[in-house]
């Protein structure tokens, strides 16, 4: 491939707008352009990096059974499944796909049983091992919520958020991340006690007033959506996350409930709790339900309750874990304290889940699919690997990755001493499997060795007037800081001495 033929140039400088220093020298090697849409649109280079990564990837599924289909949108496996899958004989079952312009690759297996798919879930997990080496990242591995778990690469600029233990393995996304919950001492739920709490309209003021820790009351907060008040109660050592409520209620947005709709649900702003109320959604932390004897509000102004206990003195309609996990929290796992870390997501492997389709066993039975999905993103992959791999340069490829194993800097080379030589670098490197990109553009010298440094191919081939005059070549390997020259007949030997060190 001639670079002065390639769509997409390299450039001097990114756009201000490009903040993140990955983006930005991915940008200046003319691997991607931003969209007006707010995508990224990968020019041929970077194409040319997916496309290796995909058949990568395609021979591993390939080895595991998986057939390719096509689809404009996600796939719904539970359609799919009941559509196409009648009898035990056709399992396992496994497909991909592509999506988001080929970037996202999908992997999907579905199997007879819960312990097939657990298993398949353990295959994935080492395919994805083997990827992610294979791809030169050092990648991590986080929970998200549903049971998945995220891969990402540290990437400080990103938009993941991950809360992670600085002195264990502990790692959750911010949408799964839970704080560390201290457990309650074990006792017998005792008798409900209503006592008069003046002036005690906050948990702190509540908590030195009964002279109690503030793990031994229980928070309330009023927040409307879709035209229901959500009555969210958590222990009052605690913070509530809203979007951990939104996810588990299905709802999109929230906002503060007016005193008007908290009191027609029969509760009173500031000494609040579910005891008596009606008519609205309660959802509460699994804090509260693991803590016997809380305080909690009277439902009536300076008054609170003692020894609350749920489900006894009241019936959630939720329990889950929505509370706020934050930097500085001990972590859950009970080792160090949460850090929150930025990255960009790799990709994610779900966990087994039962699907809306039915199968009949060896014996004639019904019984439903399973599915095990793993997904990569492909362009997030070729960003960690260019954010892992560059100096003060450029990009460093990797063999595995690289766009082209060779660049040829030809100086000089409408000289008709040069043309001559420019072909038969090309067949050697050729002749030994090396996809090869030629500059053979009317530029000099030091804009030619910039722009190759800058593109970052594993090796960097050199010719010129004088390198002709002297029957050699100037051979570089990319991490090297200075040339050697190459005795053109000896340069089927360098090539493959170079190949056998990377």
């Amino acid at each position: 491939m001639r670079y002065a033929d390639f769509f997409g140039k390299t450039k001097r400088d990114a756009p201000s707008e490009i903040s993140d220093a990955t983006l930005r020298l991915a940008f200046r090697a003319g691997l991607i352009r931003p969209m007006p849409n707010g995508q990224w649109l990968y020019l041929p280079l970077a194409s040319n990096v997916l496309s290796q990564m995909f058949w990568m990837l395609r021979g591993e599924l390939k080895e595991l059974g998986a057939q390719e289909i096509r689809t404009g949108a996600e796939v719904a496996l539970d359609a799919l499944g009941a559509t196409e899958i009648q009898s035990y004989k056709q399992l396992p079952a496994r497909v991909y796909w592509r999506s988001d312009g080929v970037t996202r690759l999908t992997f999907a297996s579905l199997e007879a049983s819960l312990d097939a798919a657990q298993q398949i879930q353990r295959v994935f997990d080492k395919v994805a091992s083997d990827f992610f080496s294979y791809a030169g990242i050092a990648a991590r591995s986080a929970r998200d919520t549903h049971d998945t778990r995220v891969w990402y690469a540290d990437a400080p600029a990103r938009d993941l958020e991950v809360f992670r233990s600085d002195a264990g393995a502990y790692a959750a996304t911010r949408a799964a991340a839970a704080p560390f919950k201290a457990p309650a001492p074990p006792e017998t739920p005792q008798p409900l006690q209503e006592i008069e709490t003046p002036h005690c309209e906050t948990i702190d003021a509540l908590a030195r007033f009964l002279n109690v820790p503030t793990s031994r009351t229980a928070k309330a907060v009023f927040y409307s959506a879709e035209g229901r008040v959500i009555f969210a109660v958590i222990r009052g050592d605690l913070q509530i996350d809203e979007d951990k409520v939104k996810r588990a209620l299905g709802v999109h947005a929230l906002r503060w409930a007016t005193d008007d709709e908290i009191a027609r649900v029969g509760a009173t702003p500031g000494f609040a709790s579910p005891i008596g109320a009606r008519g609205a959604t309660i959802i509460v932390d699994d804090s509260i339900v693991n803590s016997p004897n809380l305080v909690a509000g009277a439902n009536r102004a300076d008054y609170h309750l003692l020894n609350t206990n749920a489900p006894r003195d009241y019936k959630p309609d939720v329990v889950t874990d929505i509370a706020l996990a934050r930097a500085g929290d001990p972590s859950p796992d009970g080792s160090g304290a949460l850090e929150l870390a930025r990255g960009i997501a790799l990709g994610q492997l779900a966990a087994p889940r039962e699907l809306d389709a039915s199968f009949l066993d060896v014996n004639g039975k019904a019984r439903k699919l399973f599915a095990v999905e793993m997904v990569f993103d492909l362009g997030a992959v070729l960003l960690a690997h260019v954010g892992a791999h560059h100096d003060d340069r450029g990009i460093v490829w990797t063999r595995a990755l690289a766009p082209f194993d060779a660049h040829i800097v030809a100086l000089n080379a409408d000289k008709p001493e040069v043309a001559p030589v420019l072909a038969r670098v090309i067949d050697a490197l050729e002749l030994q499997g090396l996809d090869v990109l030629v500059d053979d553009r009317n530029e000099s010298a030091g804009v030619k060795f910039n722009d190759a440094d800058l593109l970052g191919m594993p090796l960097r081939v050199t010719i010129g007037p004088k390198t002709v005059a002297q029957n050699i070549v100037e051979f570089k390997a990319r991490q090297e800081d200075g040339a050697r020259a190459v005795a053109l007949d000896a340069l089927a030997q360098a090539i493959e001495q170079w190949q056998d060190r990377v």
